[in-house]
C-alpha cells in the first residue's frame, strides 16, 4: 500500500469518527429538550394558609429524673493533738485596760473680803507724819496692794482710804495763801487723770470751791491755784497698779484743817 492509499484511509476514518460523534450529540440534545420529561408542576401557596410551625416544648426539670441517693457519709477527720502545756511557763497578766490619770480639779480660791480696819489703820499711822516729814509713799502703796487680795470688790471706805493715801503724797507739795481764819476755812476738789505710771494726764481742773466768803474772795482764785500746781508738782504719785481702774481718775479734796 503506497503512502496515498494510507492518507485517504485515515480521512475516511477521521470522517465517519466525526459523523458518529455528531450523531451521538444530536440524539442528546433532542432527549433533554423532550417536555413529558422534563416540565415540572408548580403549586403556589398563600402564606396566610401556611401551617405554623410550633416549637416543641423544652423539656421542664421537675420531668429529670433525680437522683435522691443520698451522698456518701463525710469521712470523720481526727481532731489534731493538743500541744502540751509547758510546767514552767509564765501566766499572762489580765489584759485590763489602765484608766486614764484624772485630771486634778482646780479649785478657785474665793477672793477673801478687804480687811479695812488694817488699812485704814495703816493710812491713819502714816498721815500724822506728813506734817513734818514727807510720807514714804513707796511703802505705802506697797502696803495697799499687799492689803488689797486678788479680785477684791472695793467700796466706798476703800476708795476714801485710797483718797487719803493720795492726799498724803501731794500735801508737802501745797502752800496755799493762809491770810487769816476765813481763809483756813476754804476747801477746793481738784480733778485729775492719771496713766498707770501715776503721772498726771492733762491739766487738773477745779471741780469745786467752798468756805468762799466776802472776806477771804480775794484769796479764792490764788488757793485754788496753789492746788492745782501741788497735784502737777508731786506727781507721778506712787499709787498700787492694781488698783488702777481706781485711781486713774480722781478727785483730790484740798483742806488747810487737815492737810497742813
Amino acid at each position: 500500500m503506497t503512502g496515498e492509499q494510507k492518507a485517504l484511509l485515515g480521512a475516511a476514518g477521521a470522517h465517519i469518527l466525526l459523523l458518529a460523534a455528531l450523531s451521538i450529540g444530536w440524539q442528546w440534545q433532542t432527549r433533554a429538550l423532550d417536555p413529558a420529561e422534563e416540565m415540572i408542576p408548580v403549586e403556589f401557596v398563600d402564606i396566610a394558609d401556611a401551617p405554623r410551625v410550633t416549637e416543641a416544648p423544652k423539656p421542664s426539670q421537675e420531668a429529670a429524673p433525680q437522683d435522691n441517693s443520698a451522698p456518701p457519709p463525710a469521712e470523720a477527720t481526727p481532731d489534731p493533738p493538743t500541744p502540751d502545756t509547758p510546767t514552767d511557763a509564765v501566766p499572762l497578766p489580765d489584759s485590763k485596760p489602765t484608766p486614764a490619770p484624772k485630771s486634778p480639779k482646780i479649785s478657785r480660791s474665793d477672793s477673801q473680803p478687804l480687811d479695812f480696819s488694817k488699812l485704814s489703820n495703816l493710812i491713819d499711822k502714816a498721815l500724822p507724819k506728813a506734817k513734818t516729814k514727807p510720807l514714804d509713799t513707796s511703802k505705802l502703796a506697797t502696803t495697799i496692794a499687799a492689803a488689797t487680795p486678788k479680785q477684791a470688790t472695793i467700796d466706798p471706805r476703800a476708795a476714801a482710804t485710797l483718797a487719803q493715801a493720795i492726799q498724803a503724797q501731794v500735801a508737802p507739795c501745797w502752800n496755799p495763801p493762809i491770810g487769816g481764819a476765813d481763809v483756813r476755812r476754804m476747801t477746793v476738789v481738784i480733778r485729775a487723770d492719771f496713766g498707770r505710771d501715776g503721772s498726771v494726764i492733762g491739766t487738773p481742773s477745779i471741780a469745786s470751791q467752798t468756805g468762799v466768803t466776802s472776806g477771804n474772795s480775794d484769796y479764792a482764785r490764788a488757793f485754788a491755784e496753789t492746788a492745782r500746781r501741788a497735784v502737777l508738782r508731786c506727781s507721778p504719785l506712787k499709787l498700787p497698779p492694781k488698783l488702777y481702774d481706781l485711781w486713774r481718775s480722781v478727785e483730790i479734796n484740798f483742806d488747810p484743817e487737815s492737810m497742813t
